[in-house]
C-alpha cells in the first residue's frame, strides 16, 4: 500500500456543505491521506428502473451514479458519512440501492432466483467506515445494522469502532450549520475511526 492512501467519503446528506459535510472536511484534513469528498446533495441520483442491463454493462441511466460508482473503484478505503432524518436521507437509500441492484443482476443474472454467479461482488475487500450524524447524537444500533448491511452486500469490509454502538460512530450534530465543528469529542472519535481504516490499508 503507498504511504498515502486515497480516500473516498461519500456525504449522504440532502443539504450540501452542512454539518455532515463539515465533520468529514475536518477529520480528513487532519489525516495523512489523500482524500476527495461526494456530496449526494450536488448529484443527480435517479431510481432505478430495473432494466437489467447493468448485467453486463454500466447502468444506462443518465445521471452522476456511474461517476461516483468509478471513485469508488478507484479509493483504497471509504468512509460514509450519513445524518439521520426520520431514517436516513432518501437519496443516499437511492444511491445503496443502485450499488446493490448491479450486485444482484450480476449475481443473479436478472431477478431469477438461482444463482448464475454467486461469487461475483461489486468490490472484493474494501474496507469502509461510517459516522453518522443527527442534531442529538442519539442514533439507533438498529440504524446503523440496516446501513451496513446495505453496504457489506457489495463487498465492502467493515472497519468497526472500538465503543458502542460499534458499526460506527454517532456524532452529535446539533441543529445549526456549522455546529457540529464544536463537538470536540466527536470530531477525535472519528478521527480515531479513520486512522484504524487507514492503519487496516497499511497493514
Amino acid at each position: 500500500m503507498k504511504s498515502r492512501p486515497n480516500l473516498l467519503a461519500i456525504v449522504g446528506s440532502q443539504r450540501s456543505n452542512g454539518n455532515s459535510y463539515a465533520l468529514t472536511k475536518v477529520v480528513l484534513d487532519s489525516e495523512d491521506a489523500n482524500y476527495q469528498i461526494v456530496q449526494l446533495a450536488d448529484k443527480k441520483i435517479e431510481f432505478c428502473n430495473i432494466c437489467e442491463k447493468c448485467i453486463s454493462d454500466d447502468c444506462p441511466l443518465e445521471d452522476d451514479f456511474n461517476q461516483v460508482l468509478e471513485k469508488m473503484k478507484h479509493a483504497d478505503g471509504i468512509v460514509f458519512v450519513i445524518p439521520k432524518y426520520l431514517f436516513v436521507p432518501s437519496k443516499f437509500l437511492c444511491f445503496l440501492e443502485r450499488l446493490d441492484t448491479i450486485d444482484h443482476m450480476r449475481k443473479h443474472a436478472g431477478y431469477e432466483r438461482t444463482f448464475k454467479n454467486p461469487d461475483y461482488s461489486l468490490f472484493t475487500e474494501k474496507p469502509f467506515c461510517m459516522f453518522v450524524t443527527s442534531g442529538t447524537g442519539n442514533v439507533e444500533e438498529q440504524t446503523l445494522k440496516i446501513v451496513a448491511d446495505y453496504i457489506q452486500v457489495l463487498g465492502l469490509r467493515p472497519i468497526r469502532y472500538n465503543n458502542p454502538p460499534f458499526l460506527g460512530i454517532s456524532v452529535k450534530a446539533g441543529d445549526r450549520k456549522g455546529e457540529v465543528l464544536g463537538n470536540e469529542q466527536g470530531i477525535t472519535e472519528c478521527k480515531r475511526l479513520v486512522e484504524k481504516l487507514i492503519n487496516s490499508l497499511k497493514n
